[in-house]
């Protein structure tokens, strides 16, 4: 059903490519991680097209695909951290990381936050990560342990 939806739709881009990416989120289907990052990366460029659109016809925080935009772009994050059809690669993930949290995405504030302050994908910065870190919780994401 996914594959069909797939086709024209973002959101189902999303969910067949996460569906192909790992087994835990197969739902039947035989793992195909690189053709779910291939659907991921579609989901994100289809997206954000829609929000630009939407940006250039005077919607000022943009349109209906911004979910769909920020989720693909969080995904491909934990895609490039875990290896997850593509290979492992820090400075890729951090960068989309901070794309999604920039965009509003709370979970990916915290994970930008633990990447600054970890080193992940480039120096260590207790500063941005306590950026970050405050930004999720004033926009209701609280961690514990995570408000410095």
């Amino acid at each position: 059903m996914f594959s069909r939806l797939a086709e024209s739709n973002a959101m189902a881009q999303i969910m067949y490519g996460l569906a192909l990416r790992e087994r835990s989120h197969g739902w039947g289907l035989p793992a195909d991680p690189p053709l779910g990052i291939s659907y991921l990366s579609r989901a994100a460029s289809n997206s954000a097209a829609v929000e630009a659109a939407a940006l250039s016809s005077g919607l000022k925080k943009g349109g209906a695909a911004k979910g769909e935009l920020v989720l693909a772009i969080y995904e491909l994050a934990n895609s490039f951290r875990h290896g997850w059809g593509v290979q492992k690669d820090p400075v890729a993930a951090r960068s989309y990381y901070e794309t999604a949290a920039n965009l509003g995405d709370t979970d990916a504030m915290n994970e930008v936050a633990k990447c600054y302050e970890d080193g992940f994908g480039g120096k260590k910065d207790r500063s941005t990560a306590a950026k970050y870190y405050r930004l999720a919780e004033k926009n209701g994401n609280k961690t514990l342990g995570n408000t410095w």
